[in-house]
């Protein structure tokens, strides 16, 4: 029970740190494309800076945000796993995947049809988020497995 509630903290960060990431590069990106000077130092603090304030600087941490999305995508899969033979690392790739597009989704119809996060605003933007969201339940569902055997 505990080594599964650790490995759900786990997913959750590592959506976060991926969701962040993405999210930095998507902005460096434009600056870049604006002709602003874009180094390697000023990305990495960053992406630092983009980790500590996007969770703890504004009124709703990303981090509960896709806490709260892995939560409910999670105890879906796990109810639709006692129907369904699939493996669970499939499975929960899938519902971290739907959590994420979720997110990605529905912010706009919460803040008045704004993307609030940069990076999801593109269909390629969204498409690799919710590809992170598939890894991170991957990386779940897989550790799920790796206990009952």
């Amino acid at each position: 029970m505990i080594l599964n509630s650790l490995n759900l903290l786990l997913s959750i960060l590592i959506a976060t740190c991926l969701v962040i990431l993405q999210e930095t590069m998507s902005n460096m990106f434009w600056l870049i494309s604006v002709d602003m000077p874009v180094t390697f130092g000023v990305f990495v603090s960053t992406y630092f800076s983009n980790l500590l304030l996007m969770n703890g600087g504004g009124a709703i941490p990303i981090v509960v945000l896709i806490a709260v999305g892995f939560l409910i995508a999670y105890t879906v899969a796990k109810i639709l796993l006692i129907w369904i033979n699939v493996s669970k690392a499939n499975a929960y790739a899938l519902a971290g995947a739907a959590a994420i597009m979720a997110i990605v989704l529905l912010m706009p119809l919460a803040f008045y049809n704004l993307d609030v996060l940069a990076g999801g605003r593109s269909i390629l933007g969204k498409t690799i988020l919710v590809f992170f969201g598939l890894v991170s339940g991957y990386y779940f569902g897989k550790s799920l497995e790796k206990q009952r055997v």
